[in-house]
């Protein structure tokens, strides 16, 4: 199991226990589930804004909600396959704002992390959407990175196995 501080997870509390919100574990998302990229990305920028003084219950909140899209994206075949990409990297931060909109109650920091955070195609406002825009960003490659890895093992396995 992941280690969180006690703070962290006093601000995450009334988010990740909510029964849409819950949904994102089963959602499937680089390398993992959608739930663990967003308490990744939100850990890792609320100790980042904690540390600049920053607004970390904003970071952290906007955060977790970033990717509160609740769909499986799937990438199209032949001449739409890059495309469908565009249109989800476009769409889904309206779709997890109209969202979180519906569940939670948020401030101006919040919507920002949540609709731009997709940069270029959104633009933060505030300092505290680029350190999620940056760390979803870092962690996304990361994680990219991980699944090519297990998959490059996963083939040689198969390889000598035959």
């Amino acid at each position: 199991m992941k280690k969180y501080s006690e703070e962290f997870l006093e601000i995450a509390q009334p988010i990740i226990v909510h029964e849409s919100y819950i949904k994102m574990k089963y959602i499937k998302h680089h390398n993992e589930s959608v739930y663990e990229h967003c308490m990744d990305t939100a850990y890792m920028s609320y100790r980042i804004s904690k540390r600049m003084g920053m607004d970390y219950v904003a970071t952290t909140r906007g955060c977790l909600l970033h990717d509160f899209y609740l769909y499986k994206f799937k990438k199209g075949k032949g001449v739409r396959f890059f495309s469908a990409p565009l249109f989800h990297a476009r769409n889904h931060p309206l779709i997890a704002l109209e969202n979180a909109g519906k569940h939670f109650v948020l401030n101006q920091k919040e919507r920002d992390i949540i609709k731009n955070h997709m940069f270029p195609i959104g633009v933060p406002r505030s300092g505290e959407a680029w350190i999620v825009t940056f760390v979803d960003k870092f962690l996304a490659v990361c994680e990219y990175s991980l699944r090519v890895k297990k998959m490059t093992f996963n083939k040689r396995e198969v390889k000598i196995g035959t």
